[in-house]
């Protein structure tokens, strides 16, 4: 082990492990933290709506966690490649208990929100360094297994996610969701503090690209404001303020890195087509999964009038399969050498199985609801570990880190954007003016106008999503990179 970590410190591109097995201890609880936090906080929506109130703020939770992941995985892919991974990591470890205490003591949706954010800010550098991690130390053609072992992580993450989640929220309250994370925090922090991590040679180059991280975070919070304040009455010259801070910021960021001398989005990394193209569809996938996993609770709660324990249990159905599918996808990937053809076939039937929900998800009986769950998460589960597999195919050692950093920027991002949109379009067309306690517990039901009009509302926003599944599968057509040597 010390003569390959030795060489692994000279050549950051040669294998340390032979095994793409030997990373799990390492990696898999920091993995399974960020990946069941957001499941579990999806099903206790109706709960904490309905004890805090602002039903049209509950989207927030979600996305304060995904624009903090949104900002975070640049920058630790930044502070990996300049200062290592271990590091940083155990910084990200600290952050996400931080932001955990938070939202277990707030008192209102805007101290949760927050909360979120500081949750985010931690979750997204676990990410972005467990991905970096297994480009450095694994080797090319077995980082398409090693992405399949980061999909059985997330397949027991979102499990045991809703799961827990919706059973500490029916017995403890929702709260105690967030304090039953801290123990598997501090666990990781003391596997990573035993365990030798692989020596690489960090850059020399230490000048941290500050503009770049500021425009970003103006882009990602302006773009934010726009979509959520667009359809609120009074509020939309704050919304027009807002995209026009987006749109000078994106033009701010494209000068920044090209004249950065420590870019967090490298120039040269995006001048490849395959990885450009991989960006926007792993947008589109991250804006279509996180907005289904947002919206299906509280299609549940108000169209359906489903607990918290009976949303977790058919959301399983959802959340196993899409881990599932990217183990299974992994593997192929390593077997057969093939990327793309896996999302290109799958993808069609994910967008047309949305629809078919909208129209019929209502009246189904949980055995089918959930096997259309199931059927959902198999075919949109096939991207991730083709796209993560395929940048670190295609990026230099030297931007490794920020490759995996930007594949989570543009997940997150697009996660962030696809919530908004959806909760736009949700929250514009659903009939307003009820208490947000009576909807979420299903007392709207008897109302067959307002039950009807929600229905309206949701359709409108499972079509949103099969639109963002069908540009991501366009892409999936449109992407040169086939197959790897």
């Amino acid at each position: 082990m010390t003569d390959a970590t030795a060489s692994a410190a000279v050549s950051p591109s040669r294998p340390v492990y032979a095994s793409p097995f030997a990373l799990l201890p390492l990696i898999g609880v920091p993995v399974f933290l960020a990946i069941a936090n957001q499941t579990m906080v999806s099903v206790a929506l109706p709960s904490i709506g309905a004890d805090l109130g602002q039903l049209r703020r509950l989207p927030w939770l979600v996305m304060g966690y995904m624009i903090a992941l949104t900002v975070a995985g640049p920058l630790y892919g930044v502070l990996g490649d300049t200062f290592g991974r271990k590091k940083m990591m155990l910084t990200a470890l600290v952050v996400y208990m931080a932001g955990s205490l938070i939202c277990a003591s707030a008192g209102t949706i805007e101290v949760l929100a927050g909360g979120r954010l500081v949750q985010g800010l931690g979750g997204g550098g676990l990410m972005a360094l467990s991905q970096a991690l297994i480009g450095d130390v694994v080797a090319p053609r077995d980082r398409g297994r090693a992405q399949g072992n980061i999909a059985a992580i997330s397949v027991l993450a979102s499990t045991a996610g809703p799961l827990v989640g919706g059973l500490m929220v029916q017995a403890f309250g929702w709260r105690a969701m967030f304090l039953g994370t801290l123990p598997l925090a501090l666990l990781a922090m003391v596997v990573l503090a035993m365990w030798k991590v692989p020596a690489r040679e960090v850059s020399a180059q230490r000048r941290f690209d500050a503009g770049g991280f500021v425009t970003l975070l103006a882009l990602v919070l302006g773009v934010t404001v726009a979509i959520e304040l667009a359809g609120e009455e009074g509020r939309r010259w704050i919304a027009a303020a807002g995209a026009v801070v987006g749109i000078a910021a994106l033009l701010g960021l494209v000068r920044a890195e090209r004249r950065a001398t420590n870019p967090l989005f490298p120039p040269a990394l995006f001048a490849v087509p395959a990885i450009t193209r991989a960006s926007v569809m792993v947008f589109c996938h991250g804006a279509a999964m996180v907005s289904l996993v947002t919206t299906i609770p509280l299609f549940h709660a108000i169209l359906r009038s489903d607990g918290a324990v009976a949303t977790a249990t058919s959301m399983l159905a959802l959340t196993v399969s899409l881990g599932v599918a990217g183990f299974i996808t992994g593997n192929l990937v390593t077997m057969t050498g093939r990327t793309l053809l896996f999302p290109s076939i799958s993808l069609p039937i994910c967008g047309s199985l949305v629809v078919f929900l909208s129209f019929f998800g209502p009246d189904m009986s949980r055995p089918a609801l959930m096997a259309t769950y199931l059927a959902i998460g198999l075919s949109l589960g096939t991207v991730m570990a083709v796209m993560n597999t395929l940048v670190q195919h295609m990026a230099p050692d030297a931007a490794r880190g920020r490759a995996a950093g930007s594949m989570t920027f543009f997940r997150s991002i697009g996660a962030v954007v696809g919530t908004a949109l959806t909760s736009l379009v949700l929250f514009m067309v659903a009939p307003g003016g009820a208490d947000a306690g009576a909807i979420l517990n299903g007392n709207h039901a008897a109302d067959t106008a307002s039950h009807a009009a929600w229905q309206v509302a949701f359709q409108a926003t499972f079509g949103t999503i099969a639109v963002f599944i069908a540009i991501e599968w366009l892409m999936a057509l449109m992407n040169p990179v086939r197959r790897l040597d």
